[in-house]
């Protein structure tokens, strides 16, 4: 049995957020009725997409501006465990389906709103796409072209990240509704959800308030240790030099060099850029035209086995310092090296050696890739991304196929 058996969803959701979560919730068991209105689900212009993203579901047309509709419409809810809506803020509200509502007249539903900038803040009432909720949250600043114009991302990472924080969102108050009997009220902002992974992803890397001199120490403990392998005297230059750079003055010649790093393209690029800056970490193309994928981060050994299959002579023992440092004259040569053979050969060698590679593949090559065909097939039911659950079996519905079953 599907963990979500037994859970009813009425979905008044368009487009591609909502229906993605409820799309999710549906391949973990639970009953979908979709209400859509007169004219239908935009989405259903795209008939592929709306198939995939509402197999399996009810549909139910009813024109919530009409009083009798809406008397229907709650009459539905109220037997409801989960409502997800996607409209702007005020919208149901007017239609008088809103969460507070919805809790007076059945306590026990969990209600989800989905919006681009949440139901409150000075925001809430603007109009927005993915693109403008990439741009706020400093995705589009990551995202460049070879101009160094900012980008938005070829997906919609807003829809899709802020449709798995409804499903997580919905779980957790199924959850609680479990030892308490009372529904809650979920708001999940598109922008929210962005921001918390630019946020992860940049400050967890370099913090804001991070400087040079911050790296006095653990660099100083690095020079010590090194010293205590040399010769004598070598070796107290180098605990002298550690010293220093952990004294008053030592720190403060560094917090000027942060200062002056700081406004340089190359510092630039990395606050961007993170791991990309580093020449193990990026794209390069083959002898017959493709792509491959390397993605080595801090691991010395992943490196040191890359440039022995890249025979770079030497390079092995750059630390990861190093490695940023000579970045472009290391890429220049790790390009050259893997434009001589195809791909096939360059997949072969570095997974024979360990190295984490991977080829770019088209959407149409990725799902007949044997690794993504094994755990998602594309051809038959269609499945949420996680093991739980089962394949929804079901056909999409037409408009309004299941309205005289439901209201």
């Amino acid at each position: 049995m599907a963990p979500l058996t037994g859970i009813r969803v009425v979905d008044f959701t368009q487009n591609l957020p909502g229906p993605y979560a409820t799309m999710l919730l549906r391949s973990m068991g639970a009953e979908v009725v979709k209400v859509e209105p007169p004219r239908g689900d935009p989405a259903r212009i795209f008939p592929r997409l709306f198939d995939i993203l509402n197999a399996g579901k009810d549909s139910v047309v009813a024109d919530l501006r009409q009083e009798d509709a809406r008397e229907a419409v709650r009459a539905l809810v109220s037997e409801a465990d989960v409502v997800v809506e996607g409209f702007r803020p005020g919208v149901m509200d007017r239609f008088e389906l809103g969460p507070q509502a919805m809790h007076e007249a059945c306590p026990q539903v969990i209600y989800c709103s989905i919006s681009g900038y949440g139901q409150d803040g000075p925001y809430r009432d603007h109009p927005g796409h993915d693109l403008n909720f990439q741009a706020l949250t400093g995705v589009c600043h990551m995202l460049r072209d070879a101009r160094d114009r900012p980008l938005g991302g070829a997906l919609p990472f807003g829809d899709f990240s802020a449709a798995m924080t409804a499903v997580t969102s919905i779980l957790a108050a199924l959850i609680e509704r479990g030892r308490t009997g009372r529904g809650q009220v979920i708001d999940v902002a598109i922008v929210d959800a962005l921001l918390s992974w630019t946020y992860v992803w940049t400050e967890g890397l370099t913090p804001g308030d991070a400087t040079l001199a911050d790296a006095a120490e653990p660099t100083a403990d690095a020079l010590r240790r090194a010293g205590e392998a040399l010769p004598g005297g070598l070796g107290s230059i180098v605990g002298k030099l550690a010293d220093s750079l952990t004294a008053g003055r030592g720190r403060a010649t560094l917090e000027r060099v942060g200062e002056t790093l700081r406004k340089t393209k190359r510092v630039k690029s990395l606050e961007r850029l993170r791991l990309h800056t580093l020449p193990h970490y990026t794209v390069y193309r083959t002898s017959d035209d493709r792509y491959l994928s390397i993605g080595v981060v801090d691991e010395d050994k992943f490196w040191r086995a890359a440039c022995e299959v890249l025979e770079l002579a030497g390079a092995g023992g750059l630390p990861l310092w190093g490695r940023f440092l000579a970045a472009a004259p290391l890429r220049s040569r790790i390009a050259a090296k893997i434009s001589t053979e195809p791909l096939a050969t360059w997949l072969t060698r570095f997974r024979d050696a360990g190295v984490p590679v991977a080829p770019v593949l088209t959407v149409d090559e990725a799902v007949e890739d044997l690794q993504l065909r094994t755990r998602q097939p594309t051809a038959g039911p269609i499945r949420g991304p996680w093991s739980v659950g089962a394949a929804i079996e079901a056909d999409p519905p037409k408009l309004g196929e299941h309205t005289s079953r439901w209201l």
